[in-house]
């Protein structure tokens, strides 16, 4: 069993131990905070910052509880938090193997909410929740860079060996782990860079790994088109690179966007993206600064990823809720992962 500390819940969500898993919850937030894959260091201080960062929301009442103006609901019910792995000691490798252990240790149904960490973070993530599936699984990443192997070879060889897990080819590692034509990447920069020899492979490269819907592209305008391209009635895990955003709203990020969405346009996208499909997992990645930054635009970065976390729950808790009355979301049928028996889990115990 992986080692979670207790750290600030995001929110205010009640507190929960793997191992004592309670009942009626539906999502868990789990902190991999680590920069091991990356080049730049920050970003393993991601979970401390949102964490932090979320209690404005919460320093009022004195039992308070989170209310969606939009959707009148509470879209932290049914969630916990589990509190931040430690990585203390862990290289690279078994840092990832803990992620994983991690959300496999999950009870079916619910749905790992992980706070990154840098970007190779999503790997195992979508190992634990493809291991027991019977059905095809879709990957939704929101980044400003394409994060794929296209160096040495790889767009004219698709045998071309990965290079070892990094947080800039960690997409051609899930790519190959959910299988071709299953990655749609949202946001992308309009151009990329390769060797000349590999250029009139590019296309054909491109499209066996999925969809590219980069920043020019006129689905991000249309809604009809977006939801097209994007598909329906799928399971799919929402990956969100922060830099994403527009520089002027996400600088705290190891590669911040001279070009990016706004904050108003990713909450659209990702809504298009779950009205018609199953959420099943999630990550918010790369959001990097020095523990003991405490600049404004560091604290507003993190307060705008804290909205974009909170806005993703609560979508969540109304997949929970239309699954409660017996719409297990559009075209879907109730999860495929193994039973707790088979799995091994401890009993339940009731969510305070």
């Amino acid at each position: 069993m992986p080692k979670l500390i207790p750290s600030t819940p995001f929110c205010g969500l009640p507190q929960a131990a793997l191992d004592d898993f309670p009942e009626g919850v539906h999502a868990a937030v789990i902190g991999a905070g680590s920069s091991l894959g990356s080049a730049h260091p920050g970003s393993e201080n991601g979970p401390y910052f949102l964490r932090t960062a979320s209690r404005a929301l919460t320093w009022g009442p004195g039992n308070p509880q989170i209310f969606d103006l939009r959707h009148r609901r509470q879209p932290l019910a049914g969630a916990v938090d589990l509190g931040d792995l430690d990585f203390t000691g862990l290289g690279l490798s078994e840092s990832h193997a803990a992620i994983r252990s991690a959300v496999a240790a999950l009870p079916p149904g619910v749905v790992p909410c992980v706070i990154g960490g840098d970007h190779s973070i999503t790997l195992p993530i979508v190992e634990a929740l493809t291991e027991n599936r019977d059905e095809p699984l879709w990957v939704v990443q929101f980044d400003h860079h394409l994060d794929l192997q296209i160096w040495e070879g790889a767009p004219a060889d698709p045998d071309t060996a990965r290079d070892p897990i990094f947080n800039t080819n960690v997409m051609s590692h899930v790519s190959d782990q959910i299988g071709a034509g299953r990655l749609i990447q949202v946001g992308v920069s309009p151009y990329a860079t390769v060797e000349a020899a590999d250029a009139p492979a590019m296309a054909g490269f491109l499209d066996r790994i999925g969809t590219q819907l980069c920043l020019s592209s006129r689905e991000l305008q249309d809604p009809e088109l977006f939801r097209s391209a994007v598909g329906s009635g799928r399971d799919v895990h929402l990956s969100i690179d922060i830099d994403v955003l527009h520089r002027n709203e996400m600088s705290s990020t190891g590669y911040p966007a001279e070009t990016g969405l706004s904050s108003q346009d990713l909450l659209r996208l990702l809504d298009l993206v779950l009205a018609g499909n199953r959420l099943v997992g999630l990550d918010l990645v790369e959001f990097a600064a020095a523990r003991g930054d405490r600049d404004e635009k560091t604290v507003s970065d993190a307060s705008r990823a804290v909205l974009i976390l909170l806005h993703v729950l609560s979508r969540l808790s109304a997949q929970r809720s239309a699954r409660t009355e017996g719409d297990t979301a559009p075209g879907k049928t109730p999860s495929t992962r193994r039973s707790d028996a088979q799995l091994g889990h401890a009993p339940k115990r009731s969510l305070p």
